[in-house]
C-alpha cells in the first residue's frame, strides 16, 4: 500500500542515479512511493505504470527497461515468485522512518519459507 516517504536530499547527488535517465528517477521514486513498509512491491509494469505514470503514453516495454536499468545498478533486485515479478529496495529502511509498520504481504528474498524464488536482477 502507498504511504507518505520521505526523499533524501542526497537522491538528487547520488552516483548511480546519476547514470539514470529523469524517467529512471522518476519511476525510483514511485517504487519508493509505492512500496510497502518493507520496501517490496509488485514489479509488474503494466502495474507500475498505471500507479506512477497514470497520465503519461508510455509503453510496458520503457517500464520494463529502466525497472532493468535501475536492477543492474543495484539500486532495486528484481525476482519471480511463483510467475510474479516484485521488487525489493535493498536501502529502503536505511532511509524510510516507519512510526507504524506494517507486516509485508509479499515474498521476501531471503525468506526460506517462500520456496522458490527467482532473483532477476540484484
Amino acid at each position: 500500500m502507498a504511504r507518505k516517504r520521505m526523499i533524501d536530499p542526497n537522491f538528487w547527488t547520488d552516483e548511480k542515479l546519476g547514470e539514470c535517465s529523469i524517467q529512471e528517477r522518476l519511476l525510483f521514486m514511485g517504487l519508493i512511493s509505492n512500496s510497502d513498509d518493507e520496501g517490496y512491491g509488485r514489479a509488474n509494469p503494466k502495474l507500475l505504470k498505471s500507479l506512477i505514470f497514470p497520465y503519461d503514453d508510455l509503453r510496458t516495454s520503457d517500464l520494463e527497461k529502466w525497472l532493468s536499468r535501475l536492477g543492474g545498478l543495484d539500486i532495486v533486485v528484481l525476482f519471480k515468485y511463483n510467475g510474479q515479478t516484485y521488487y525489493n529496495l535493498p536501502n529502503f529502511l536505511k532511509h524510510q522512518t516507519i512510526n507504524k509498520p506494517t507486516k509485508s504481504t509479499f515474498p521476501h528474498i531471503d525468506d526460506e519459507r517462500c520456496g522458490t524464488i527467482t532473483v532477476i536482477l540484484r
